[in-house]
């Protein structure tokens, strides 16, 4: 995997939350409950464990959690007991993001994905195409929105970048980079079997040695 010991480790207890959740049931309705059981449970353990930051990876909540009010008002509620970085979807005027939400101490940051991949969360082709691609092979669903920039959060006086999935081996997702540390969630559960979870690692040893970077990778796989 990729090194980590370019940089020294900013000064957090931090819990990286890796789950296995099979992609048939991550947006199935009967499983659901039990995904946010499990992450409230990962929570609650971390909050014990006295971790400053618990991380949980791409669209952990597989849900559009600013629509959600019960568990938005629950993780504002933990964020006094500890720092929460999870994903999940966003909504807004008809619109969808796939976003990375960020609780700290009753406040709420949300960072939209800036680079889609390609054929998966949007095609890269003119409009008319993409939409009669989107029409035959998609049942009409429509590409998701991105964020213009990358996003930072400051968490506990810490800042971080922000990167979900394939952005992370993006030169694009580093551009005006302000810190030397990344949060990076992952949903590699679309893609397995295959070797792009190996290909992702490589990557961001790459990108790690250019960048001179240090990685918090969490990943459903």
């Amino acid at each position: 995997s990729y090194n980590k010991s370019i940089l020294n480790k900013p000064d957090l207890k931090i819990f990286e939350y890796q789950t296995k959740i099979d992609q048939k049931n991550k947006w199935n309705r009967e499983y659901k409950h039990n995904i946010i059981n499990d992450n409230f449970t990962a929570i609650f353990k971390a909050i014990k464990n006295k971790y400053d930051l618990i991380v949980l990876p791409e669209t952990a909540f597989p849900l559009v959690l600013n629509k959600n009010e019960l568990i938005d008002k629950k993780l504002l509620e933990l964020s006094y007991d500890i720092s929460i970085v999870t994903g999940s979807l966003y909504q807004k005027d008809g619109l969808y993001y796939n976003s990375t939400y960020f609780y700290e101490n009753g406040q709420r940051q949300v960072a939209h994905k800036v680079v889609l991949v390609p054929f998966g969360e949007a095609v890269p082709l003119p409009q008319k195409v993409r939409d009669l691609i989107n029409d035959l092979f998609y049942n009409g669903a429509k590409d998701y929105e991105t964020a213009k920039e990358p996003t930072s959060f400051t968490i506990k006086g810490i800042k971080f970048r922000n990167a979900i999935c394939y952005e992370i081996t993006t030169d694009e997702i580093y551009r005006n980079l302000d810190t030397p540390y990344v949060i990076a969630t992952s949903n590699n559960a679309w893609f397995t079997p295959s070797i792009q979870p190996n290909l992702q690692k490589l990557l961001m040893q790459y990108y790690q040695n250019k960048y001179k970077l240090d990685y918090i990778n969490v990943t459903n796989h």
